[in-house]
């Protein structure tokens, strides 16, 4: 019994090792298609090039017999093109290393994109080309380029394999499919039809609808396996419905997720990508700091904001299962996270309160991260509050720009302007928080600019702090009437200004 069961187990040593030597093999191939493939690209944009500026007439003029074999080379240039295309696709899909950069959007956009730039292939061959879009049709989660180049592939095999004078018919619906909500897509053709023994091959590497028609037509049988390759990545299926002579239905499906789902996949789909690639992902979570401000339009308004400041084509934005906190998914380390939170400072009106968590420094798992994240959160030490804007309005030029540095060093953002007329206009425009206004300027002087200020419903309820080097009865009469927020006496020292503008800007009496 003892050396049966040393027998098995040498057996299943035997078994673990050469399953590693054959998946150490298909990487070994895998990478050296993916070299090759990317290395023959060069060369050949290089003869692409060279072929179309003769044949554009770059060159020099050529006879009609040299154009006609020149086109001849340029269209097996791009046939092979895409074959390299298709066998890098293929070798990164086996090696799992294909990126995707899903975003949420309408199918239904990508179909109309790609219809149209496939249409003139059908016109050329007298199909009939018609699209019927699914009005009940949601955004998903999905890699626009990937989905697109599916649908691409799909509509140009049916063409392709299409009768003369026959129909082509893409369509989008939602449907429910054992209990999930689907996207699903059908390409449908009046062509030549699958015969049933080729249906089970069809989507295997290499496995070319028809081999007689395939020579006819031109094709490799990546495409089709590429396609069921990028459809698998996304959740989906996809599968064909076919008759000799009669045509076929080729169908994809892309999940849709509720709103409860979509956190658990961002993050789990972001977990798996940072680990293959040997990465880091941050997890940012904002909630409103003040409970007054937690309404719906509001936390809304924020999500948008968030969603235009991100800039790595892999982040997302998403909200937490509570519903109320935004969520960063980011393809950032802590310090890449900071950088995010410091642009998004000038663009939130809302004080709000934010936690990180890093995988894999600080969090192995989507539960663990989450947690981390809200800790932090709770804390309340962190914070994204907007800078308040001060206009400054004031003709001495080097007086301005002293004053807008000081200002900044003290947490404010600026805006200067140098005369009367431009300070209005920027008021207006920029709608600041305070006006600090020089009262003495030639031309349009500061008892001008407030009375235009007061005048106009989008600038009178900005305070406005006058400052003037000329004081007498007379003018401290004038600074009454303008009913400014508050008033300093050039010279100042500017920690009484700077205490004066808190002041205001804090609500109490200037």
């Amino acid at each position: 019994m003892a050396d049966l069961e040393k027998e098995i187990q040498d057996l299943k040593e035997e078994l673990s090792k050469a399953n590693e030597e054959i998946e150490k093999l298909s990487r070994i191939k895998s990478e050296f298609i993916s070299v090759v493939s990317h290395e023959l690209r060069t060369p050949l944009t290089s003869i692409k090039e060279s072929v179309s500026l003769v044949l554009d007439g770059v060159a020099g003029p050529i006879s009609e017999e040299q154009k006609k074999f020149l086109t001849i080379s340029k269209n097996n240039i791009e046939r092979l093109t895409k074959l390299i295309i298709d066998i890098l696709d293929l070798s990164k899909l086996e090696a799992g290393r294909i990126l995707m950069f899903k975003r949420k959007l309408n199918i239904n956009d990508v179909i109309k994109d790609v219809c149209a730039s496939t249409k003139i292939l059908a016109e050329q061959k007298n199909i009939e080309f018609t699209i019927s879009l699914g009005g009940s049709v949601e955004p998903t989660w999905f890699d626009p380029d990937r989905i697109g180049q599916v649908l691409k592939n799909l509509i140009s095999n049916a063409i392709k394999f299409n009768k003369v004078n026959g129909k082509v018919n893409v369509s989008s619906a939602k449907e429910t499919i054992k209990n999930r909500n689907f996207i699903k897509v059908t390409i449908e053709d009046s062509g030549i039809g699958i015969p049933a023994e080729d249906k089970e091959n069809l989507f295997r590497n290499f496995s070319p609808l028809d081999t007689s028609m395939t020579r006819k037509h031109s094709g490799t049988g990546l495409g089709l396996a590429i396609s069921k390759g990028m459809i698998e990545l996304h959740g989906g299926d996809i599968w064909v419905v076919s008759e000799p002579d009669i045509g076929s239905k080729f169908i994809f499906t892309i999940p849709l997720y509720k709103k409860d789902e979509e956190f658990d996949f961002l993050i789990e789909e972001a977990i798996e990508k940072a680990k293959h690639n040997d990465a880091r992902i941050s997890l940012m979570v904002f909630d409103i700091k003040d409970a007054k401000y937690k309404t719906e339009d509001i936390t809304a308004g924020i999500e948008g904001i968030i969603r235009n400041t991100i800039r790595g084509p892999g982040d997302k934005v998403v909200r937490c299962k509570k519903k109320e906190c935004v969520v960063i998914i980011a393809c950032a380390d802590r310090p890449g996270s900071m950088a995010i939170i410091r642009r998004l400072k000038g663009n939130i009106k809302v004080p709000l309160i934010f936690g990180i968590s890093v995988y894999p420094d600080e969090a192995m798992d989507k539960e663990e991260l989450l947690k981390k994240a809200e800790e932090d959160l709770k804390t309340g030490k962190n914070q994204v509050t907007s800078k308040k804007v001060l206009l400054i309005i004031d003709d001495e030029e080097a007086l301005a720009s002293m004053l807008s540095f000081r200002l900044q060093n003290s947490g404010f953002d600026t805006i200067t302007a140098t005369d009367g007329d431009t300070g209005v206009g920027l008021a207006k425009e920029n709608k600041p928080d305070l006006i600090l206004l020089d009262l003495m300027m030639p031309k349009v002087d500061g008892f001008e600019v407030s009375k235009r200020l007061k005048s106009d419903f989008a600038t009178k309820n900005i305070p406005i702090v006058v400052f003037s080097a000329l004081v007498n009865k007379n003018t401290k009469e004038s600074i009454k009437k303008l009913n400014a927020a508050g008033f300093i006496e050039k010279p100042f020292e500017p920690n009484v200004l700077i205490n004066k503008i808190n002041s205001i800007l804090e609500g109490k009496n200037g």
